[in-house]
């Protein structure tokens, strides 16, 4: 049995059957997911069936409760605080700065929780094309956001939110998150014509 925090990384191995796909097509699809990594959302299952524990939080940050089941309230903390990101991750995807670092922003190591501020020579740091090296999103806690610039304007319109202040109230911290996930050791292979078998490594935390 693993300790929460005890393991690097998970590897995945993936058969999609049936396929009907453009091969060429596929191939420059995944060399680009090799080289650029996809946006690092939270997945569908962290926030329930149809989105039902954003729901359930919403419900207790209107009245300005925490549930008292303490994995029921672990539970939708969690997921109000991944709602969050994802709203400032989407906005950053839209505008297409998530693959890029801008003054102000907090970048951080694929396998670090420790973050740094950005300025002018940070953003050409050549760890950022090798993707080693990341801008990050808000997981929202108590005070202001610690970035500066666009980005702290960003991450600050979520204090608009009943939801942040509903995290504040309940003694989360700021902490921080990669806003793009490394696809590592990407590799892919035919075992029949119609079967794509995708092997690769994702760090802790991050969904397949």
């Amino acid at each position: 049995k693993l300790q929460r925090g005890a393991h690097a990384a998970n590897g995945f191995t993936l058969r999609l059957r049936q396929l009907r796909a453009d091969r060429a097509a596929l191939e420059t699809r995944l060399q680009l997911l090799r080289q650029l990594g996809v946006p690092n959302y939270y997945g569908l299952q962290r926030f329930g069936h149809q989105g039902g524990n954003v729901q359930e939080a919403m419900r207790f940050a209107d009245r300005g409760e925490l549930p008292e089941q303490r994995n029921l309230r672990s539970r939708l903390l969690s997921a109000a605080r991944s709602y969050l990101f994802n709203r400032v991750l989407a906005t950053r995807v839209a505008d297409g700065s998530w693959q890029q670092a801008r003054p102000g922003d907090l970048l951080a190591f694929t396998d670090s929780r420790s973050f740094f501020p950005a300025g002018e020579p940070e953003c050409s740091d050549p760890r950022l094309a090798i993707l080693d090296l990341h801008p990050t999103g808000p997981l929202w806690g108590a005070g202001d956001s610690p970035a500066a610039g666009k980005t702290h304007a960003l991450e600050q319109s979520l204090v608009e939110q009943p939801l942040a202040g509903w995290l504040t109230g309940a003694g989360m911290k700021q902490e921080r998150r990669i806003l793009r996930l490394p696809i590592g050791q990407l590799a892919w292979h035919y075992p029949e014509p119609d079967v794509l078998q995708l092997a690769f490594v994702l760090p802790a935390g991050c969904f397949a």
